[in-house]
């Protein structure tokens, strides 16, 4: 029979043909159980009767002639899955091992962040969002920020081409840091600032394997700062993820960026990964009135408002991998990010970094459920970085070392331990361009341990609890940092839970140890008051009601006249008078007994308005009251109660609903002045001048408007400033302060729909009950005085993922809307508008070489300008090509 099948063959096919055809063999199983999987269609592009199905043992075979193939493999109930680049040599046999990952896994996949340890997405004790690598590569993407967008609870704000700021779930800032902000365990903010730059993380999409987004408190296994969420950057091994690849992008507003990544599998136990981007593009621009008025009074100078829109970064990452015995690594990794050209939002005004490097070192230890790790990050700012409204250099070389050590082990079937120790010092470094008098204490060093447990209390019901106690070298108290949480699992693929935490976030380094001009408010021609921020030291800001020389009532300094003073306008009628008033009324003015007393003439106190262009307009409030003491500042406690599901419904659909509520006590508000100005009270300068001017009235010579107009302007100009004991200069000081209590309420939902092997859908909305808290019941929020969400009531998105892995097509369409919101942050406040944004991606494998692609994304196709944060620049479309190649 044999030898009649050969010669069958003989005969139908020429010798020359035999000799070129080959053949692919290989498995097919379940990536997550390892099992074989039957009845899987394996097809082989391009060839005829190319496709076969897999035997009960996941085996198959298929002939194929001699050359560089795609596979694309299908099975009900699971992802389609395309292999590019099967090569076989004529008369050889290639053979491929196939992983297929089922629907279930896509929609329930593993994640680490919720429990510091690996477990499937619906069992998490806690509210979590994954994006897979898959996912994260289908988009042109300028930094990881762009896929969290239309994630529920994230309330994002894009204030340039690579510029954001990210929070969970309200609460958001500029130079916000309130979300950890982790890549592979290791902190990613930036040293000291405590800023979440998420567009100066040197990692490349390519080198991300997930995204994990925790919302709610996360303080009991990551410490305080983890009190609103924790988003955690996991990178791909290069032992797991071999291969090279380079892209190539452009685009609207001159964009080119440069992508590469390099990736080798030494053995099956060394690898080593080396990754990079350059980006370039042109900024959206803004002006700002404060820089324009900064700028008019002090024409010339080489720094106010002169900005530069030339958006230009680069950064290169290097990972190596050791793996021993059977559950052992050690890893290595560095980076380097420099921001050669940005602007950026601070609480004190925008900022133009020029040569703005971010550095990092991590070394980590894995054995079974032992990890340790050491990592360092440092800042290095160049130096030419200022501040735009005020000139002023700005230095940071600010750095953070950290240690972690973490262990588990368990009791039985039903107990599971796992405990920690966390270090942490913080050391600012600005050459007192950022922490001035406070340059040289201002050490930050943290420490803490937790201890995590989940019981199973029945088959479906388990109990997690966890409890953290960290100290602070600048605080009095240790922070304990308590979490609860019921799980029920009703049926397979559902999960029901009810979770307490309480939260701590300590004051950051800004809040403590800031000392820095934000700009000058000229009064006259050399005469002027800097505005200036600084933190609260341990001991407060204190104002006496005690002048040197034993003067009862409260002082201050003066641009006019050296030294501390009574806080009394009438000491000045002479200086006033002589800038001020007009020539030719100054001799009845400054004429013998023209100097009133006191009980003649009045003073009052007027906080700056932040809002305007000068020290008018601002918070009146009597003499007798006089500024407040600013108390040390405590930390945040965030209490919180949730209730949440997760569930599958036919392996196609996910749904997930949270609600939760939440009181926070201590937040720390933004800045705000706190130094009020002296002015002459204007109705006593009125009345003055009317009796003082009246014959020059009856002779016609002046009119009664004439000198109400003087009047006024005498009133308006700042004579002194109130300043804190700790100052002696005329300054107008801006600091924060401890609110009381806030309680608000939210909800998150979201669905993810797997129609067909084709088509997936998404949509996701949050609501929260309040924008602004009104705390002083004046009706107006965001006051000086009040607390601003600056994130909207309202916001939601939908979405949907086609892709064809066999023609090598795939299209994207995300469309997300943000209500309007009142906001308040540092020296920025006013009202941002509701806004909606569809961002659109497609992509094409070329048929012709299919390890190169063709992709178009986007962003804000409809072109709907809108502003995301007041003080940024209104965002328009950015179309970008990228073709991308791997080998």
């Amino acid at each position: 029979m044999q030898l009649f099948t050969l010669a069958a063959l003989a005969a139908l096919y020429p010798p020359s043909l035999l000799a070129q055809q080959a053949t692919i063999t290989g498995r097919v199983t379940d990536v997550e159980t390892g099992a074989a999987l039957s009845d899987a269609t394996v097809e082989v592009l391009g060839v005829q009767s190319g496709a076969v199905a897999t035997n009960a043992s996941g085996a198959f075979e298929v002939s194929v002639p001699a050359g560089t193939h795609s596979i694309v493999v299908t099975r009900i109930g699971y992802e389609t899955l395309r292999i590019d680049g099967v090569g076989v040599e004529a008369g050889g046999t290639a053979t491929v091992t196939i992983e297929l990952r089922s629907r279930a896994l896509a929609l329930n996949p593993l994640v680490v962040t919720a429990s510091r340890r690996e477990e499937k997405e619906l069992d998490a004790p806690a509210s979590v969002s994954t994006l897979t690598g898959e996912q994260i590569s289908r988009m042109i993407a300028r930094t990881p920020a762009d896929h969290i967008k239309t994630l529920p609870g994230v309330d994002l704000a894009t204030t340039g081409l690579t510029q954001s700021y990210v929070v969970v779930r309200g609460f958001n800032n500029v130079a916000s840091g309130r979300l950890l902000s982790i890549v592979d365990n290791r902190y990613a903010r930036i040293p000291a600032l405590r800023i979440n730059a998420i567009n100066m993380i040197p990692t490349t999409d390519m080198d991300i394997e997930r995204i994990e987004l925790a919302r709610g408190p996360g303080a009991a296994l990551y410490g305080p700062n983890a009190a609103e969420g924790v988003m955690h950057v996991i990178t791909a091994s290069p032992i797991d993820r071999p291969g090279n690849t380079v892209s190539l992008a452009g685009g609207e507003r001159s964009l080119f960026q440069l992508l590469f990544r390099s990736a080798n599998a030494v053995s099956e136990r060394f690898g080593l990964k080396v990754s990079g981007q350059y980006l370039r593009g042109t900024d959206w621009e803004f002006t700002d009135p404060w820089e324009v008025a900064a700028r008019e009074a002090s024409p010339g100078h080489p720094r106010i408002g002169v900005r530069t829109p030339l958006n230009e970064r680069y950064f290169v990452d290097i990972r190596t991998d050791y793996r021993f015995a059977d559950d052992g690594e050690f890893i290595l990794s560095g980076g380097l990010n420099n921001s050669l050209s940005s602007i950026n939002l601070t609480t004190v005004g925008s900022s133009q970094t020029h040569d703005w490097q971010y550095r990092y070192a991590q070394a980590r230890f894995l054995k079974g459920r032992l990890f340790a790790q050491f990592f360092l990050n440092q800042t290095h700012s160049g130096d030419n970085s200022y501040l735009l409204r005020s000139g002023e250099l700005i230095v940071d070389r600010s750095r953070t070392m950290a240690a972690q050590l973490q262990h588990g082990f368990d009791l039985g079937q039903r107990q599971r331990f796992t405990y920690g120790f966390d270090w942490q010092r913080i050391e600012p470094r600005s050459e007192g361009t950022i922490y001035g008098r406070n340059e040289d204490d201002d050490l930050l060093v943290e420490a803490g341990v937790y201890l995590h447990s989940e019981t199973r209390l029945g088959d479906r019901l388990d109990l997690v609890a966890a409890l953290r106690v960290d100290d602070h070298n600048r605080l009095a108290d240790v922070n304990v940092s308590p979490r609860a949480a019921l799980v029920l699992r009703p049926a397979e693929g559902h999960n029901l839970r009810l979770t307490w935490n309480q939260a701590f976030a300590t004051p950051g380094t800004s809040s403590l140890f800031l000392d820095i001009p934000t700009g000058m408010i000229p009064i006259a021609p050399g005469v002027g008051y800097t505005l200036r921020a600084v933190g609260v030291p341990a001991g407060g800001l204190t104002f006496s009601d005690r002048c040197q020389g034993g003067h009862m009532g409260h002082c201050m300094h003066s641009p006019f006249l050296p030294g501390q003073l009574p806080a009394n306008a009438a000491l000045f009628w002479d200086a006033l008078v002589s800038r001020f008033a007009p020539e030719a009324l100054r001799s009845f003015l400054l004429g013998p007994g023209s100097r009133p007393g006191d009980p003649a003439l009045g003073t009052v106190f007027r906080r700056l308005n932040t809002d305007a262009l000068g020290p008018a307009g601002g918070e009146v409030f009597p003499v007798d009251q006089g500024p407040g003491d600013l108390p040390a500042l405590v930390p945040t406690v965030f209490n919180s109660i949730e209730a949440g599901y997760k569930g599958l419904l036919q392996d196609r659909v996910r749904l997930a609903a949270d609600v939760y509520f939440a009181n926070v006590e201590n937040f720390i508000g933004a800045l705000k002045v706190e130094t009020p100005n002296v002015f002459l009270d204007p109705a006593s300068t009125g009345a003055f001048l009317a009796g003082r001017l009246g014959p020059l009235v009856q002779a016609g010579l002046v009119t009664s408007e004439q000198i109400a107009e003087l009047a006024a302007g005498l009133a308006a100009v700042p004579i002194g400033a109130v300043t804190p004991d700790q100052f002696d200069s005329p300054d107008i000081v801006m600091a924060s302060r401890n609110f009381g209590s806030a309680s608000y309420w939210g909800t998150d939902l979201s669905a993810q729909v797997i129609a067909s092997d084709r088509l997936s859908l998404t949509a996701g909305y949050s609501f929260q009950s309040q924008e602004c808290f009104d705390f002083d019941d004046d009706g107006d929020c965001p006051g000086s005085d009040d607390l601003a969400l600056n994130a909207p009531s309202h916001k939601g998105s939908l979405g949907f993922a086609f892709t064809d892995r066999a023609g090598g097509f795939l299209f994207d369409a995300r469309w997300r809307f943000s209500d309007g919101f009142e906001m308040r942050s540092g020296v920025f406040a006013g009202t941002v508008d509701a806004y909606h944004v569809l961002d659109v991606t497609t992509g094409y494998q070329l048929p012709f070489q299919p390890n190169a692609r063709l992709e178009l994304t986007v962003y804000n196709a409809l072109n709907n300008l809108h502003r995301e944060f007041v003080g940024a620049p209104e965002l328009g479309r950015l179309a970008l090509v990228r073709v991308r190649y791997d080998f």
